[in-house]
């Protein structure tokens, strides 16, 4: 009776963590973990202001098992084509979900940006690249919907947050082209990269002992990516944005914080861009955590280089 029991209990958890992973990352969970370490911290509004108008889960794109959906925020009386930015959420590729980004994406419309936040097929549900061809798909959508949006498709930066700023680096370097025997696809090509606190280097000396911490039998990385680095390291090195820079790579800003975890790869792809002359610039907090980008004090100043760094870089584009 009590194996039985005992067995039954351990179903039981199982079926109540899974629902779970995906509910973790959130601002609200993440402010209760940090606030004993930054009491000055504060959540920002997210309450869509009258002056911004907010596009909600828009479909763009059908799964065998889910859709994928997009937000789109921008100013309301927008009648002129504007610059767009899609952020891509974080949550160690198991967690997250766009309205993480909501706060961001509106301090950057008000400073006159249209802003996407795209959801995408998490480890649970998809390994790696399921979330990179969801992404891409995404990229497509906007680009094709972009008269209705008031986008102009000239001008597109793609950001993201943790997770999501490895994403958006593997995107932008990548052109979207992660399998290299597609002879087929046509890379695309974006004018700006902003990423924050996401690796550029998962194969890395600063990477490796965290992202395939062999204390751990599973790490978020290895969830996501389908097995440890020592198995299947060509896979690691395939979703790591640095090994995609090139001649063709965006201008580039990291805005990190001051946890060195988070920065892993940054210096050696900052070199690399450096040697193909390719434009880069480094925003770093002296003291700030992880997730800074979703609470004040942070989220001003962020908003800030992001804007001073893409007014640069798209009017360069004119």
């Amino acid at each position: 009776m009590f194996k039985y029991q005992k067995l039954n209990f351990f179903a039981v958890l199982l079926l109540c963590v899974q629902p779970c992973i995906a509910a973790d990352y959130t601002v609200e969970n993440t402010y209760k973990k940090l606030i004993k370490h930054y009491p000055h911290m504060q959540v920002p509004a997210t309450t869509v202001p009258d002056s911004v108008i907010a596009h909600k889960a828009l479909v763009y794109k059908q799964t065998k098992t889910s859709a994928q959906t997009l937000d789109i925020y921008q100013q309301k009386q927008q009648t002129q084509t504007a610059p767009l930015i899609i952020l891509i959420h974080g949550g160690g590729w198991q967690s997250g979900s766009p309205a993480l980004m909501t706060a961001l994406a509106i301090a950057l419309v008000e400073r006159g940006y249209i802003v996407a936040a795209p959801s995408y097929r998490l480890s649970e549900e998809a390994p790696y690249p399921a979330a990179v061809e969801d992404l891409v798909d995404a990229f497509h959508w906007l680009k094709h919907n972009a008269a209705q949006y008031n986008i102009d498709s000239t001008k597109i930066a793609l950001s993201g947050g943790s997770a999501g700023g490895q994403l958006a680096a593997l995107l932008a370097y990548s052109g979207g082209i992660v399998d290299s025997s597609d002879t087929n696809s046509k890379r695309f090509k974006v004018q700006a990269l902003i990423n924050i606190d996401g690796l550029s280097d998962f194969t890395s000396p600063e990477a490796l002992p965290f992202e395939n911490n062999p204390a751990k039998a599973v790490t978020s990385a290895s969830k996501w990516l389908g097995g440890r680095y020592e198995t299947i390291p060509q896979r690691w090195r395939d979703a790591s944005p640095i090994f995609y820079i090139d001649k063709n790579a965006p201008a580039t800003l990291f805005i990190n914080s001051s946890v060195p975890r988070f920065r892993a790869g940054r210096d050696s792809a900052i070199q690399k861009l450096q040697e193909l002359h390719r434009p880069s610039e480094v925003y770093q907090f002296d003291d700030a955590p992880h997730s800074f980008w979703l609470f004040q004090p942070w989220l001003t100043p962020t908003t800030s280089v992001i804007d001073d760094f893409l007014t640069t870089q798209f009017a360069k584009t004119r």
